[in-house]
């Protein structure tokens, strides 16, 4: 019986094509695949195949999902044709092989791997480097040589017919990410886009595939990520301006439908519509952030917050990802001003992003006076910020000051953030100069 299940088996491995498949990918390099099938069955006990698997499949995952039939075994064959496991069942048989340059030449062959092979020739042994040969030959003819891993199931079928069932299984090598790409109007105005960057790098097709996104990170049970490196070929597949997911709650997660079906091909990466063009309002700040007795002058960082609620344009979840910032210009070209990561923003969460420093903004700060006795510091902090625009900008001074401390005589009211943080706001008029100062004074015992 195993011989005819095996030609057959042969022409499904070589097409590597799955279809109609669902498939739910994480963010951690795996996907979990729901595969419907269609089987005729026997009444009584009967054998049942299925060989579109990819060779990054997790082995102890899949299992079979069907009504009116009793699975008896589930069996999972990785016995995949390679070079290495076959020329290693051969050592101490008779090879030839040709090196590079010279004549091929025939011993008993030693060694077998990815980094050499070695022979006997002439009593001599000989030991190349696997990119100094050419090939190696051998007499022989391999029966029945399996290509792809494939499962098999024995079960026992209450009646015979046509019969649906769903195959799952996990597999690594996928991968999505979220690209995020703000397009900035003015000073508080533009326009965001959220798409969703999938990458499939298996072996296999997947042929009009649901799919389905996850965001959250869940428990793995490995020491490491297991998804691949970045696709041997690329095709980006972009999406119309228009939404092409629907997002719900999975649990203690949240999942991104992809609207319709996909072509999901082996060593490709397709790029889906997630939010957007969405509307949104945002505030514009220079930043300047320093510690205690630091002294240092330069621009000042570019800040935009927004908070994530109707209000701003959102009040949606937002996955974790890349945000790409363009700027709008005169000439309505949209030009590149910067990127930065949002974390996962749940609904009512502040949105922070920093595109860079301002060319025309800068801060210096100065430390005065600096007292430190044996049990108490005191410093006196100069902050000079330079407006070189045309336009009046907000400021935001954060400084750091660590221990038991007061702050005294400043020239400006601050707001203490938390045990060690305080921050000055400003707004500065265009072409103006603005001087902050204050006093800290810690003490101990």
């Amino acid at each position: 019986m195993l011989k005819p299940i095996l030609t057959l088996l042969l022409s499904g491995l070589l097409m590597g094509q799955s279809n109609y498949a669902t498939l739910s990918i994480y963010k951690d390099g795996s996907a979990l695949v729901k595969q419907p099938v269609i089987w005729n069955v026997s009444r009584g006990e009967d054998y049942l195949i299925y060989d579109d698997l990819p060779k990054s499949i997790e082995k102890e995952s899949p299992f079979l999902h069907i009504e009116g039939v009793q699975v008896l075994s589930q069996q999972y064959y990785n016995k995949v044709f390679n070079s290495i496991d076959y020329y290693d069942a051969l050592i101490g048989e008779k090879v030839t092989l040709k090196p590079k340059n010279n004549k091929a030449i025939s011993g008993i062959l030693l060694e077998y791997s990815h980094q050499a092979l070695t022979i006997e020739f002439k009593n001599t042994i000989l030991t190349y480097p696997q990119i100094e040969v050419e090939f190696i030959q051998v007499k022989g003819k391999i029966k029945n040589p399996v290509f792809r891993p494939y499962l098999s199931w024995s079960v026992e079928a209450e009646a015979s017919g046509d019969i649906e069932a769903e195959i799952l299984y996990k597999t690594s090598h996928m991968h999505w990410n979220t690209l995020y790409r703000l397009l900035l109007h003015d000073q508080d105005q533009g326009e965001l886009i959220v798409d969703a960057v999938i990458s499939n790098d298996t072996d296999l097709d997947y042929e009009d595939a649901k799919l389905q996104v996850i965001e959250g990170k869940l428990n793995r049970v490995h020491g490491k990520k297991n998804y691949g490196g970045p696709a041997r070929t690329e095709r980006m597949m972009l999406s119309p301006n228009v939404p092409a997911a629907t997002e719900s709650e999975l649990g203690d997660y949240h999942i991104y439908t992809l609207n319709g079906a996909h072509d999901f091909r082996s060593k490709e990466k397709i790029s889906v519509r997630l939010y957007g063009p969405l509307k949104v309002q945002f505030q514009k700040s220079y930043l300047f952030e320093n510690t205690e007795r630091r002294q240092k002058e330069e621009p000042l960082s570019i800040q935009l917050s927004m908070e994530n609620t109707e209000a701003f344009g959102l009040g949606l979840p937002l996955p974790e990802g890349k945000v790409e910032m363009y700027l709008n210009t005169e000439t309505h070209a949209m030009e590149y001003v910067g990127s930065d990561r949002i974390g996962q923003t749940p609904k009512d969460q502040k949105i922070e992003l920093s595109s860079g420093r301002a060319f025309e903004v800068t801060g210096k700060r100065k430390v005065l006076n600096y007292d430190r006795q044996r049990k108490s510091e005191e410093a006196v902090i100069e902050i000079e910020i330079i407006n070189g625009r045309q336009e009046a900008i907000n400021v935001k001074l954060i400084e750091h000051i660590h221990g038991d401390w007061i702050v005294k005589e400043e020239s400006d009211k601050y707001t203490k953030e938390d045990a060690s943080t305080i921050h000055f706001t400003l707004t500065l008029d265009a072409g103006k100069t603005k001087l902050v100062s204050y006093t800290y004074r810690k003490q101990w015992q």
